[in-house]
């Protein structure tokens, strides 16, 4: 007789049990505590805004300091237009014509449970010294919104200035217990924060040549990579670069905002024009290949006859528009056609003017 031994499951001691829910519990409240405030829960860590630059954010566990002297504010009602209950930071600095910036909330998602208010409040303020409630004043309207997308609009504001932008949840209506916990996009613009850094457009060269980069961006730009540039801190540099390369322009600001833009130089083998076609339906060299011109999607071809008068003319010299000696759906007579290829790169040694001979 074959026997079998039985292995029951192993009895749990209750206190066991419950030591391990309350370690669990412990654990978890610790890390609450630790890592449940917003990094931006005080003036001092504010989050630096760039320029047309999107930041996703939120005042889940937001706390609020409010007292003479505070960062937050000096009393219950708040510095100018609303009670502060859960209050995030946010600023921004003005370039150096200063002017008008606009503070946008979008993508509004706001905690829905019971007793929860749904209204984020916003203000625009500036602080002659940084952090400090007493020197604060609003240079902006003051907002209330529910779930919805809403803008702070501040004019006039001081060229080379940290302003800084006070977000709270609302605490308010019947049956409210909780302010608002929301979840937001929050972006700058306008020309107080505006920077030009434009590294011109797209280009392409042969094998061999240069080009010439228009750059436009603040002074403490720099170009990169540095390869096969004439210099990285002028805005104007000559590149010749062996095959093609995406050159970065950047600019950081003193607040340490980064701005970048590209512009890639596309390098190619020339193009071979040849020079003679024999349209006869034989498939030996019935159109006009052009060599490497498909590396050229925006060049354009155009024939003439002797007299003057355009016979043929594209933009995009692709395989199904391959010049056939023909014209208006008529073949030409044999001859000799004069032709220019203007490949449209940005570069005035791209543009070819030769003679081409239909032999039928």
């Amino acid at each position: 007789m074959v026997r079998y031994n039985k292995v029951l499951p192993k009895t749990i001691p209750i206190f066991v049990l419950v030591m391990k829910i309350l370690t669990v519990f412990i654990f978890n409240f610790v890390v609450l505590i630790a890592w449940g405030q917003p990094s931006n829960d005080n003036c001092s860590d504010a989050t630096t805004l760039c320029g047309g630059q999107s930041v996703l954010a939120n005042n889940l566990g937001a706390t609020t300091d409010v007292c003479a002297g505070c960062s937050d504010g000096n009393s219950n009602t708040g510095n100018f237009c609303f009670a502060l209950d859960n209050t995030t930071w946010f600023s921004f600095t003005t370039n150096e014509l200063g002017g008008d910036a606009t503070v946008s909330f979008t993508n509004l998602s706001c905690n829905s449970a019971n007793g929860y208010d749904n209204e984020l409040q916003a203000v625009v303020l500036s602080a002659s010294t940084p952090c400090d409630e007493s020197t604060y004043s609003a240079v902006s309207n003051c907002v209330s919104a529910s779930s919805t997308d809403f803008s702070l609009n501040a004019t006039g504001l001081t060229p080379n200035t940290t302003y800084y932008i006070l977000v709270d949840g609302d605490l308010n209506g019947v049956g409210i217990t909780n302010p608002a916990e929301c979840s937001f996009n929050v972006v700058v613009s306008g020309n107080a924060v505006e920077y030009t850094v434009d590294a011109g457009q797209d280009v392409a060269i042969e094998s061999g040549e240069s080009t010439t980069l228009q750059g436009d961006a603040p002074d403490g730009f720099v170009w990169s990579p540095p390869n096969n540039l004439s210099s990285t801190t002028v805005l104007t540099p000559t590149a010749a670069p062996e095959e093609t390369t995406t050159y970065f322009l950047t600019y950081t600001a003193s607040n340490g905002c980064t701005y970048i833009d590209d512009v890639i130089v596309s390098v190619y083998e020339p193009i071979t024009v040849p020079n003679t076609i024999t349209p006869n339906d034989d498939g030996i060299n019935d159109v006009w290949v052009i060599g490497r011109i498909e590396n050229y999607p925006g060049a354009e071809v155009k024939v003439f006859d002797r007299w003057g008068q355009q016979v043929f003319n594209v933009i995009g010299y692709t395989e199904s528009k391959r010049w056939d000696g023909s014209h208006a759906g008529k073949r030409l007579p044999s001859g000799t056609y004069f032709y220019t290829i203007d490949l449209k790169s940005g570069n005035k040694k791209n543009l070819f003017i030769g003679s081409i001979s239909i032999i039928h």
